[in-house]
């Protein structure tokens, strides 16, 4: 081997944060595949079991935790992350704090959740049941401070293994309880219980990775401080939430429980897509981000192919979807799940948004224009919610599946027009949708020549 090649490996080994960085991209990356085709085989099985009125309803109750369990994480998430590799001594205050703070919060959403759930459905105490195990289990979440405590230090495999094994561990149960016939609450214990051993999990990897018992400290005026600067992005994080599961909520309210399972399992394939340009966004867009102060044309220039990319890979995605969608459904969820399609088809194109959306979002943070994202998100999860309370007593789950693309394409692509911080990023997403339908003209061109 020539002395280039070698010196070049020397050089590579010696940067240890790209090394890091990159084993920290592969855990967290190897996690979401596990937990993407793991949770579509296995949500299938207990799909086709439950059939579309009993999932419908425990997807139902799920979605009405969701909402509440958003608002416990007080949008401390990136703040504790920051603080920690910033100010690495205080590791203590700044962990002590961050977990009472999220504690305190997880106990009122836990009483709100029951109670929102009691108020929507009075008759039925298995609505109730649902959101309340699942609510108490996510008390537990606190302990997500451990996990911003590894994502600061860049070894999120700490992390990523004992919740990999919890949610093996509960498709497993998932399984045996498919198998032994088990009732619908059975499948809620099995959620929460998963909850709880992933959070358990967190605590024993903590302890092997500190060798000592933590002393955890709460700190008056870092709490103050927190909880100022995390109210705008715990505000995005629950309009996220709105217009990515309330439909699920008013489809239970204005149309039927059955309408809910064979929505819920008709965005099951196209959330699978949603983790793809996440994963590329996270590994790809920290390296163009680099050159932005030394060379912005050469930046600006790279944003723009990787948005035309994310455009053309989307669509390719989308394309398959609507010739192979139909036969997926009924392969996977079978003839009771038949409306399932139609709702597939409308629902896939607004991955050609969310991919653009990832881009974006990158942008925002790094041209410090943050306050923009959190606009477009109020904004769409404010049209989201409008459409659905108009379309889905005239179409049910098709007329929620087009208020949730309107939504995504308000706030992903249109309300970068509506301000003048974020027109270029408008206008970089407008050049990449004309260029994706520019490209067969130009194959063609170049074919005739």
């Amino acid at each position: 081997m020539s002395k280039r090649p070698m010196n070049l490996l020397n050089r590579v080994r010696q940067k240890r944060g790209v090394v890091e960085a990159l084993s920290n991209i592969g855990w967290l990356s190897g996690d979401r595949i596990i937990r993407m085709f793991g949770a579509l085989i296995v949500g299938t099985l207990v799909a086709r079991y439950l059939g579309p009125e009993q999932f419908g309803f425990l997807n139902y109750g799920i979605a009405i935790y969701g909402l509440f369990n958003i608002i416990s994480n007080l949008g401390l998430d990136a703040l504790i992350v920051r603080d920690l590799a910033i100010e690495a001594s205080d590791e203590p205050q700044i962990l002590g704090t961050g977990f009472i703070l999220k504690a305190i919060a997880s106990v009122i959403t836990t009483v709100a959740a029951i109670i929102a759930s009691q108020f929507l459905d009075r008759h039925n105490a298995t609505l109730a049941i649902i959101v309340a195990l699942l609510s108490f289990a996510s008390i537990s979440q606190a302990l997500d401070v451990i996990d911003f405590f590894f994502q600061a230090q860049i070894r999120s495999r700490h992390t990523v293994v004992p919740r990999t094994a919890a949610f093996i561990a509960g498709s497993v149960a998932r399984l045996a309880a498919v198998l032994l016939h088990g009732g619908l609450l059975v499948f809620a214990w099995i959620a929460a219980l998963e909850i709880l051993v992933g959070e358990l999990g967190l605590v024993v990897s903590y302890l092997r990775y500190r060798r000592m018992i933590p002393r955890w400290s709460w700190n008056t005026a870092r709490a103050k401080s927190l909880m100022i600067e995390s109210w705008p992005l715990l505000v995005s994080s629950l309009m996220v939430m709105i217009y990515m599961r309330t439909d699920q909520v008013l489809l239970g309210r204005l149309a039927s429980m059955d309408a809910v399972g064979n929505y819920t399992a008709a965005i099951r394939f196209s959330e699978i897509w949603y983790a793809i340009p996440m994963i590329v966004t996270t590994s790809v867009m920290p390296r163009l981000l680099r050159s932005r102060d030394s060379d912005p044309d050469r930046y600006y220039s790279r944003i723009q192919t990787f948005y035309e990319s994310m455009v053309l890979v989307s669509a390719v995605v989308t394309a398959g979807t609507l010739l192979f969608g139909p036969t997926i459904v009924k392969l996977f969820y079978g003839n009771k799940f038949s409306s399932a399609a139609s709702i597939l088809s409308i629902h896939i194109w607004t991955g050609i948004f969310v991919s653009v959306g990832c881009v974006g979002g990158q942008q925002y943070v790094h041209e410090k224009i943050t306050t923009s994202a959190l606009q477009r998100t109020i904004l769409g999860a404010v049209v989201n919610v409008i459409l659905n309370l108009l379309w889905i007593p005239r179409w049910g789950g098709v007329g929620s599946a087009m208020a949730t693309l309107v939504a995504q394409g308000v706030a992903s692509y249109l309300a970068d027009a509506l301000d003048r911080r974020t027109r270029h990023i408008f206008r970089m997403k407008t050049k990449a949708y004309i260029q994706f339908w520019m490209l067969p003209f130009r194959m063609l061109r170049e074919g005739a020549q």
